[in-house]
């Protein structure tokens, strides 16, 4: 069985090369990049709240709730909400005071 010796020179000029390649590679992914408008990196913007009433699913959405526990909010009186025939509102106080009072939660 012969056994290939590898010198240091070999491994060297391996090891740039190597190198050589993942610059390379980083380079077109940065291209790509500044093609596509990511590199700017912009955090998602928050959903803007505006005066009075979210209708009840983005109200679950911004709270980060399922129905279930909503349901459960309402019928226990912990927070507010009204209902217009079949679509129920609350008001967008409700989002900080959900955060804020320890009793709603």
């Amino acid at each position: 069985m012969k056994m290939d010796l590898v010198t240091k020179e070999d491994l060297e000029a391996f090891q740039e090369k190597v190198l050589a390649e993942l610059r390379n590679v980083a380079q077109v992914q940065k291209d790509i990049l500044d093609r596509l408008g990511l590199d700017k990196r912009e955090p998602p913007s928050l959903p803007e709240i505006k005066p009075g009433y979210l209708p009840a699913l983005e109200y679950m959405r911004v709270i980060g709730i399922k129905r279930w526990k909503f349901n459960q909010l309402i019928s226990e009186n912990k927070i507010k909400a009204i209902k217009k025939k079949r679509k129920i509102y609350v008001p967008v106080s409700e989002i900080e005071r959900y955060y804020k009072d320890p009793n709603v939660q």
